[in-house]
């Protein structure tokens, strides 16, 4: 495997939408789905918990997600004087 070959596989791996075993890929560059053991919700994100079905690795992952009603929440809570107005913009 040539450089462009490897950051091409580096660069898909850590782009992909599906979460990827990590030992798998840093120890053999193969590409393996994770499977979802447990997922954990809060206000501003997420974290899920992997498992690997290739080599029984387990780890985590957080993403960063929110509600535009929440960030509103969170604009109010700061300015009252904006309730009631569009703050989308």
């Amino acid at each position: 495997m040539d450089n462009n070959e490897f950051d091409g596989l580096l660069r898909a791996h850590f782009a992909t939408v599906e979460p990827e075993c990590r030992w798998c890929f840093a120890i053999d560059m193969e590409r393996v789905t994770g499977e979802t053991i447990a997922q954990y919700d809060s206000q501003d994100g997420m974290l899920l918990r992997l498992s690997c079905p290739r080599c029984g690795g387990e780890w985590s992952e957080y993403i960063r997600v929110f509600t535009g009603e929440y960030l509103r929440d969170r604009i109010y809570s700061l300015h009252l004087e904006l309730e009631g107005r569009n703050v989308d913009q």
